[in-house]
């Protein structure tokens, strides 16, 4: 298993298992920037019969173009970066535009925005790079005002690729 996703509502804790997930820094428009991807499998086996997770079985988080100060994925070992959802920027030409960093995908249909996102990455008892990524979400199960706190602890492992003859 690579990691997992919890949302911590207050009726219940949705626990989501990671299928996939990558880390790169890339360098962009003069600067490095961060791209990460966590998506979830769909396999609602560990999952009871009323829980709201039947109706949001997958799930991805993602995370691009946020300035970095370090040129590769093994510097990022023991750093925190805390990053907003969005953030205004002035363009070149003196305007104003938004620029994105984070989202949250629910059933490959709703794209939310997530907030008060903190990065932290460190290694795992395997020495791979692992990531605790916790922050904040539209309450996309009841709709409640409050938002829902997420918290993703994932490994970075190196897949195994078998080519058969």
């Amino acid at each position: 298993m690579k990691g997992l996703i919890k949302f911590y509502h207050p009726d219940e804790t949705l626990e989501y298992h990671i299928r996939k997930c990558f880390c790169k820094v890339v360098f962009l428009n003069k600067k490095n920037t961060l791209v990460v991807e966590v998506e979830s499998d769909d396999d609602l086996d560990h999952v009871e019969e009323d829980s709201y997770q039947n109706e949001y079985p997958q799930v991805s988080f993602s995370l691009e173009d946020f300035e970095i100060p370090v040129n590769t994925v093994q510097q990022l070992l023991g750093k925190s970066f805390q990053v907003p959802s969005f953030e205004e920027i002035e363009t070149d030409s003196g305007e104003i535009e938004e620029v994105y960093y984070t989202n949250l995908n629910i059933n490959d249909e709703e794209y939310l925005d997530t907030g008060d996102n903190e990065l932290k990455f460190g290694k795992d008892e395997n020495g791979n790079l692992k990531l605790i990524w916790i922050g904040y979400c539209e309450d996309f199960l009841t709709g409640n005002k409050e938002p829902l706190k997420f918290k993703i602890s994932c490994s970075f492992t190196q897949d195994k690729l078998e080519i058969v003859e």
